[in-house]
C-alpha cells in the first residue's frame, strides 16, 4: 500500500496525483512513506478509559492504562496524543472510583 506524503491517505500504486488532497506525488516520495500505525490501540485506550467511568469501572480502567502506556511507548505510533489523552482518562476513571470507595468507606464507619 502506498500512501500520500501530504495527507497520509492511500493513493493507488502509479499514481501522480493524490485523489484525496490533490498533491503532486512522486513515487520515491511514497515508497519513503511509513504506514501510519498505532490508530487501533490509541482508541481502546480511550474508549476503554472512557468506560471506566461507569459501566465498566475497574476493569475498562486497567485496560486503559496499559493500552495508553504501550501506545505512548511504541516509537512508530502515529497516534501518540491519542493514547495520552487515553491514559488520562484512564488514571482519571480509576482515581474517581478509588475516591468513592474510600468515601463509601469511610461514610459506613
Amino acid at each position: 500500500m502506498n500512501f500520500c506524503p501530504n495527507c497520509g491517505k492511500e493513493i493507488n500504486q502509479g499514481a501522480s496525483v493524490c485523489l484525496s488532497c490533490g498533491h503532486a506525488v512522486n513515487q520515491e516520495n511514497v515508497q519513503a512513506i511509513i504506514q501510519p500505525r498505532g490508530k487501533g490501540l490509541a482508541t481502546i485506550s480511550v474508549v476503554f478509559g472512557s468506560l471506566g467511568f461507569y459501566p465498566l469501572i475497574f476493569i475498562g480502567s486497567i485496560v486503559g492504562i496499559i493500552t495508553g502506556i504501550v501506545g505512548i511507548n511504541d516509537k512508530k505510533n502515529m497516534y501518540i496524543g491519542r493514547s495520552k489523552i487515553g491514559l488520562w482518562l484512564s488514571v482519571g476513571s480509576f482515581s474517581f472510583w478509588l475516591v468513592i470507595i474510600v468515601i463509601a468507606a469511610l461514610s459506613s464507619l
